[in-house]
């Protein structure tokens, strides 16, 4: 009598609802994105890392094409960092020959494209990107 109550347990227990696995967000990988600014064509590499459930995000900026000696690197960094499904949000602060400043992007992926604005002080920057890896 005991293993017929054990089989139906078991077998009760298989139809309870289970929760779904979580599944990654098709932002995180790598990007190669371009910012199109009336001072011209800003490239970066950006990379969207998972760490248990917070999202981590670093970008670095791409010598520009022609041949020419590249910029020092700006500094910067990246907080405030959101990532819901296929839409990210996150806020860079970077220190410029003219002082700081702050960038908001949000965005979204589709595939292996990205889309997004960075607002600044100057107006919204549009961004795209593809994806690198």
């Amino acid at each position: 009598m005991k293993s017929i109550r054990f089989a139906a347990l078991a077998f009760a227990a298989t139809l309870l609802p289970t929760p779904a696995l979580a599944q990654e967000s098709p932002v995180i990988g790598t990007w190669n994105t371009q910012a199109v600014t009336d001072f011209g064509t800003f490239a970066s590499t950006m990379t969207v890392l998972d760490d248990e459930g917070s999202y981590i995000v670093t970008m670095e900026d791409v010598a520009p094409a022609g041949g020419g000696a590249a910029p020092p690197p700006m500094e910067s960094s990246i907080f405030d960092v959101v990532v819901d499904g296929a839409t990210f949000t996150f806020k860079r602060s970077i220190t410029t020959p003219q002082g700081e400043m702050e960038l908001a992007y949000s965005g979204t992926v589709d595939g292996d494209s990205l889309t997004a604005t960075a607002a600044s002080s100057f107006g919204n920057i549009p961004v795209t990107g593809t994806r690198a890896d």
